[in-house]
């Protein structure tokens, strides 16, 4: 009985994949071809990283939503610990690079 790491090693090098199949299948009906292939992937590619640097340019989230997002009324303890995180990363700036997050107000 094979392990699933050796069942995995296999499949990888005879060509064996879901993907792989699946592309057989589709080729096979004459619903998928190599021009399609090569227009998807480029596609593909061109969207995913126009979505990377839309990404890349968006500003994180305020890092006190952790705690004015969680109750309707915040509880006094938890009220404390977001003081205590405020006054912590203000007197430690320098090791909470906090430029790409929205303000903290």
């Amino acid at each position: 009985r094979a392990s699933c790491v050796e069942a995995v090693v296999s499949t990888q090098s005879t060509g064996d994949t879901p993907i792989n199949r699946i592309r057989n299948y589709l080729a096979a009906r004459n619903w998928w071809d190599d021009v399609s292939e090569k227009e998807f992937r480029s596609e593909t590619r061109t969207e995913i990283l126009r979505s990377f640097r839309e990404a890349e340019n968006t500003k994180l989230p305020n890092p006190l939503q952790i705690f004015d997002e969680v109750y309707e009324e915040m509880p006094r303890n938890l009220q404390e610990q977001r003081e205590v995180f405020v006054e912590h990363t203000n007197k430690y700036a320098d090791n909470y690079p906090l430029g790409n997050h929205e303000k903290m107000e």
